[in-house]
C-alpha cells in the first residue's frame, strides 16, 4: 500500500518538493511559503542534505515537514537488481541518517518515504516496509516540472524560457486540481551526484517551478483549499499499481 491522495472529500491539498535541499533555489522557495503563510512537504535526497545542512535546518524551523528521498536518488528497483535488498535497506537508511543528522532531527521526525522517480514494485515494497510501512507516498500527478533542459541557465538571455515552462506548470496543475490532490514538484536535482548523470547547471532544473509556486499557491487558496503538510491529512492508501 502507497499513498497518493488524501481524502478526496476534504479542501485539502499538500505541495510536494523532490531534490533538495537546493542553494539556488529552497531559500528563495521558502521565502516564497513564508510569504504566503503555507507549509509544504519537502523530501530530501540524503547527501544533498549533508551539503547544505543549513538548508535542511532552514527548511524545519520555518514550519515545513521533512521526508526522505534516499541517500542518492538511485532507482531503487535497479538497485534490488543489481546489489541485492541489503543495498536497497541500506540506500533508504543512509538518506533517512543524513537527513537526520543535517536537520538535528529525531529518529520519529521522519514519518514518510518518497522513492526516487517514484519507482516502486513488490520486492521493493516489501524491505521498505520494515521501516516506513505503508508510509511511501507518491503522488496522483507529476507535471513535468523535472523536465527542465540541461542547457538552460537563470540569467536574462533564459528567463522568457522560464517563464514559458513556469506557464506550463501552472496550467498543468489548474487542470488537475481537486480535493486531496498531493501537488508533486522539484526544487533541486539529483544530477552531480556519484551514479547519477552529471552537468553543470542541475541547480537550475527548479527555476521555472520557483516562478510558478506563487500563482500555483494563489489558484489553490482562490478554490477553497487549506494546504496542509503530510502528518496533518487523512491519507488514503491505495494498491501501487505494480
Amino acid at each position: 500500500m502507497v499513498i497518493y491522495r488524501a481524502n478526496p472529500e476534504l479542501d485539502e491539498v499538500a505541495l510536494i518538493f523532490d531534490d533538495g535541499p537546493n542553494p539556488q533555489v529552497t531559500p528563495k522557495l521558502l521565502d516564497v511559503l513564508k510569504d504566503k503563510q503555507v507549509y509544504a512537504n519537502f523530501f530530501l535526497i540524503g547527501a544533498r542534505a549533508e551539503e547544505y545542512p543549513e538548508i535542511a535546518r532552514l527548511i524545519l524551523k520555518d514550519g515545513h515537514e521533512i521526508g526522505n528521498h534516499t541517500y542518492t536518488h538511485k532507482r531503487l528497483t535497479r538497485i534490488l537488481k543489481e546489489k541485492g535488498e541489503l543495498a536497497v535497506k541500506d540506500e533508504i537508511e543512509k538518506g533517512a541518517l543524513a537527513i537526520k543528522e543535517a536537520a538535528d532531527l529525531n529518529d520519529s521526525d521522519i514519518r514518510f518515504l518518497r522513492p526516487p522517480y517514484l519507482d516502486w514494485n513488490e520486492e521493493v515494497a516489501k524491505i521498505a516496509a520494515s521501516l516506513y510501512e505503508d508510509r511511501i507516498v507518491m503522488s496522483g500527478l507529476a507535471v513535468g516540472d523535472y523536465d527542465w533542459g540541461i542547457s538552460h541557465y537563470w540569467d536574462d538571455t533564459g528567463r522568457a524560457a522560464i517563464t514559458t515552462q513556469s506557464k506550463r506548470i501552472i496550467k498543468a496543475w489548474h487542470d488537475e486540481m481537486k480535493k486531496g490532490t498531493l501537488l508533486g514538484f522539484h526544487d533541486g536535482s539529483e544530477h552531480n551526484l556519484e551514479g547519477n548523470a552529471y552537468y553543470e547547471t542541475w541547480v537550475n532544473r527548479a527555476l521555472p517551478t520557483l516562478e510558478a509556486i506563487p500563482q500555483i499557491i494563489d489558484y489553490i487558496k482562490s478554490k477553497g483549499f487549506t494546504i496542509k503538510r503530510l502528518s496533518e491529512m487523512k491519507l488514503v492508501f491505495e494498491d501501487s499499481n505494480i
